[in-house]
């Protein structure tokens, strides 16, 4: 299987990770043509059929970033954001 890569789909908070992103971008720094970014403004506000859409459609693997404990512009949107990681958890070694 030489040459694969997998899909992979990347959630991200506005107010860290994905800065973070667009000012790598701003340097002309690229990432592989195989991730996909989706910009949220609180990882908090990522649910969990987002996540089961992104693997229905043919991702490999999903990655949610979030702001650091106590670091989260709204407050509590990176601890519900974790909440809601293991909910979705759960759910994929549910149906597998």
């Amino acid at each position: 299987m030489s040459g694969y890569e997998p899909k992979i789909v990347g959630f991200l908070c506005n107010w860290c990770s994905y800065a973070g992103a667009d000012k790598a971008g701003s340097a002309q720094k690229s990432y592989p043509s195989n991730i996909s970014l989706i910009r949220f403004m609180c990882s908090g506000r990522v649910e969990p059929e987002f996540v089961l859409e992104a693997f229905k459609k043919g991702a490999d693997g999903v990655l949610m970033f979030v702001c650091h404990p106590g670091d989260c512009h709204y407050k509590e949107g990176n601890i519900r954001a974790l909440g809601r990681f293991d909910v979705i958890t759960r759910m994929l070694d549910e149906f597998g």
